[in-house]
Parts: C-alpha cells; structure tokens; sequence
C-alpha cells in the first residue's frame, strides 16, 4: 500500500506544480508549446489517476504508467530541443533545476515500473472498471428538474457542459469574427486581441455560465411549453424561441450596464436596432437562435450521449476535464505579474 501513496503522492506534487507554474506565468506571454501540451496531459491525466486510485480500479495502473511516461518523454523533448528548463535556471540555479529534472524523470520512470509490475499494485488495484450504462433511460433531460437535481450524475454532467463550452464559446466567438471579416454579419472586433486569437484554450466562462442556465432553466422551461401546448411542437418551439430571446438579451443588457458601462468590451452604438449600445438587434437573434439550437437538439443528444455511456468513462471524463480546466484557471485568471508593474 505504501507504494500506492508513494504513486498519488507524486502525481499530486508534479499537479501542485503544474499550478503553482500556471499561477507564475503571465498569460500574455504563455507560449502553445510542447509545455503546455505537457501540462494539460499531466492535469488531466494525474487527476484521472488520482480519482481512479481512490476507487482502486485496475485502470489506474495503465492510465498512471502512460501518463508519467507521456509527461517524462515530453519534457525531454522539450529541454534538449527548446530549452524549457532554462528560464527556471535563471530564477533558481543550474544546481536546483537539475535536481528537479531529475526526480522528475526518476519519479516518473518508478511510478511507471510500480503501477506495471509491482504485485503490491496489481493488489490494491485490482477492481474491474464500471461499464454500466450511467442511466438505463436514455432520455434523463425530460425529466422534471427537480428529480434530475438530487443526483450526482446530473451535476457531474453540468460541470462537463460548463467546461467544454468555455473552450467552445471561445472558438464560436472567433468564428463569429470571421464571418464579421467576410461581411455575413456587421460589427466589429479587435485583431490585437491575443486572448481571442492566439490563446485558444482561454476559458470563456460566460459561454459555460450559458450553457449552465440552458440546463437550468431554457430547457426545462422548454419542456413546460411543450405539455402545456399539448405536445404541438412547432408552437412550443416558437415559444421557446422568444423566451431564450428575451432571456439572452436580458442577460447581455445586465452585463453591458454592470461592466461594460464605458463600451470597453464592446460598443453596438453604431449597430442598427440597438438599446443604449448595450444590446443590438443582429447579436440578441445569434445568441437567440443559438440558445434554441442547443435547448432543443445539441444539450439532449449530449444529455442522452452521457447517460448511454459506462459510468466510469463519464467519471473519469468530468475528472479529467477539471484538471485541465484547474490548470487553464489559474493561467488565466490570476496573473500574478500584473501586482508587480
């Protein structure tokens, strides 16, 4: 057992790590490089490990000895062809770096032996993975919210949504740019903007706070308006097509007067159909029928998606996805450097 500690242990010290180095970079300088491919393999893959050790599934013993490898191999590759290693030199000497890449790699080449050979680890780790279905209804978004809420599996699937459409706004946002270039909508947008076009796993927690409220409230009201139309789809459909208008507007409006007071975000003044440069016709239809879209068709097939799947994919899923979003957080969220111009 002291083994298996020793294996959580490491996993746990090189994720600390991992965020302490997320926490020090200043993100406008963050790189997309071979580190950060590294980073998010050892966020996702060590918080999987982690989860997967605490249930003392056997799975972990492959998915621990791949991870460690993955991340060794990558930082190899990283310090003999791009010199990662250099620029924490300069900060805390050549002596103490090459302590840390040494325990680094031998750290990883232990844990890897351990969790493949070692008979103590094939012991203790030794339980079957979950492969039953999360749900034997493959429909659980039609259920009453008020059901769905007192399981687990339904805020473990929301943290999935929210996760997933952070990054997915992000690259809906830079596409609605481009069709603004190519003149299919009017507007404008800024090309410097280095978080939006370069930096493209920055969160946008708005879009996952979005989609949040969709499971919340757009769908189950949703699925009021239908009953309550006896099932005419069409009509239901419309009405729920003007509910998400005026709640996404409702939205866009509360935020534009909350923090966008001085058009320092952005600026419809010159948009036809506009209130108080706020909100504007063109953007409350996008974001209308978008939220409709994903009410109606994307968020079930997602819902029904996860509940068809084996229990422990969707777990170790949602655990992985936190890790990488734990990390992506404290890049991009905290910037320690701005306390220090």
């Amino acid at each position: 057992m002291l083994g298996v500690r020793l294996c959580q242990a490491y996993f746990a010290l090189a994720m600390l790590l991992a965020l302490v180095f997320g926490f020090l970079c200043s993100p406008s300088q963050f790189a997309y490089d071979i580190s950060m491919i590294r980073v998010l393999l050892l966020m996702a893959g060590g918080s999987v490990t982690l989860w997967l050790i605490s249930q003392r599934a056997n799975s972990a013993r492959a998915v621990g000895s791949i991870t460690a490898l993955a991340c060794a191999l990558l930082s190899a590759v990283d310090h003999a062809a791009f010199g990662a290693y250099d620029t924490l030199a300069g900060y805390i000497g050549q002596f103490a770096t090459t302590a840390i890449m040494v325990v680094e790699y031998v750290g990883a080449i232990a844990v890897a032996l351990f969790l493949t050979f070692s008979p103590a680890a094939k012991r203790v780790l030794c339980k079957p993975p979950d492969m039953e279905p999360g749900s034997p209804d493959p429909h659980g978004w039609d259920k009453p919210l008020g059901e769905r809420i007192r399981k687990w599996e339904f805020w473990r699937d929301l943290m999935i949504y929210f996760v997933v459409f952070s990054i997915v706004g992000h690259w809906a946002e830079i596409l609605f740019c481009q069709l603004i270039l190519a003149g299919v909508f009017q507007g404008g947008y800024d090309p410097s903007n280095a978080m939006l076009w370069d930096q493209w796993l920055f969160p946008f927690t708005a879009e996952g706070a979005a989609l949040v409220a969709i499971v919340l409230i757009l769908q189950p009201a949703a699925q009021w308006l239908l009953k309550k139309t006896g099932n005419r789809v069409w009509l239901a459909l419309l009405l729920s097509f003007l509910l998400n208008a005026l709640v996404c507007t409702a939205i866009d409006f509360t935020t534009g007067m909350v923090a966008n007071q001085n058009y320092e975000l952005w600026d419809y003044r010159d948009m036809p159909f506009n209130f108080m440069g706020q909100v504007c016709l063109q953007n409350s239809l996008v974001y209308s029928i978008a939220a409709t879209l994903i009410v109606w068709v994307v968020y079930p097939l997602m819902d029904a998606l996860l509940h068809r799947a084996p229990r422990g994919v969707v777990n170790a899923l949602a655990v992985g996805l936190f890790g990488m979003y734990l990390f992506l957080a404290m890049l991009y969220f905290i910037d320690i450097s701005a306390l220090f111009k």
